[in-house]
């Protein structure tokens, strides 16, 4: 009788035992699917991460790479339909050289030449991968508003390499003489007008003059300007400037 006794307990112990055990092969089980779909995510990150390098060296040594431009094309450009005559300083300077060593006695050789004549420039990319030439038709613009639009006639020839940005600033000094707020001005000059980008044999003929820094527009006058550039660089994607400081002039009507 004491051992009939006993049984009761030492089944409730096994089952006990066999519930532990069921729970630990269970436990087991879900740690190794856990585990299995580790390794399957892990396969599948090894095999994008694979399939983003390959790409990506495809992108750097198989084609060229296409950037988003860091300027709005310029809605006004217009496809050169005729070059203008030149007389001989001009069409010297329309000329430009491609290499990397010759851009520092070019740089030189623009200034001196920008200051012979007023009414184009030459512009050589100082990264020596490309070059661009740009000429205004005349260095007399006009507006017939401060609040308007200027009339010119501005072209990035045919044979340049990079699509171009011009901007007409006015010096302080100017600003003074004509009695105007030089507040707001950054390091000397303040930016009259913008273009937007226009690609190598394209013209402007019109730009959007901007309201000075205290919100005020350019009275009716004739002004003094200063014109630079800035190159875009398709291969590069970087868009540089270039200081020509080529001078112009502006009359504003009304």
């Amino acid at each position: 009788m004491p051992d009939n006794a006993n049984i009761p307990t030492e089944r409730n112990e096994l089952e006990k035992l066999e519930k532990t055990l069921d729970e630990k092969q269970q436990a087991l089980r879900k740690t190794k699917r856990k585990n299995n779909a580790l390794l399957a995510l892990n396969c599948v990150l090894c095999a994008a991460f694979a399939v983003i390098c390959t790409f990506s060296i495809y992108r750097c040594y198989g084609e060229a790479r296409i950037y988003e431009k860091p300027a709005q094309t310029d809605e006004n450009q217009q496809k050169i339909t005729e070059e203008p005559a030149m007389d001989e300083n001009q069409k010297k300077m329309s000329d430009s050289s491609t290499t990397a060593d010759e851009n520092s006695s070019a740089a030189e050789s623009s200034a001196d030449k920008d200051k012979k004549d007023d009414s184009a420039a030459k512009n050589d990319d100082s990264k020596g991968s490309g070059h661009f030439s740009i000429y205004s038709v005349g260095d007399a613009f006009t507006a017939a508003s401060g609040s308007g639009s200027i009339t010119c006639d501005i072209r990035n020839v045919n044979d340049s390499t990079h699509d171009i940005i011009v901007t007409l600033y006015m010096t302080d000094e100017e600003l003074k003489a004509h009695g105007l707020s030089t507040e707001g001005s950054e390091n000397g000059k303040v930016s009259v007008a913008q273009s937007g980008l226009f690609e190598p044999g394209y013209q402007i003929t019109s730009i959007q003059l901007n309201s000075l820094p205290d919100g005020s527009y350019l009275p009716a006058g004739k002004y003094s300007l200063i014109m630079n550039e800035k190159y875009y660089d398709h291969e590069t994607g970087v868009l540089s400037a270039y200081e020509a400081n080529i001078p112009v002039t502006l009359e504003v009507s009304g």
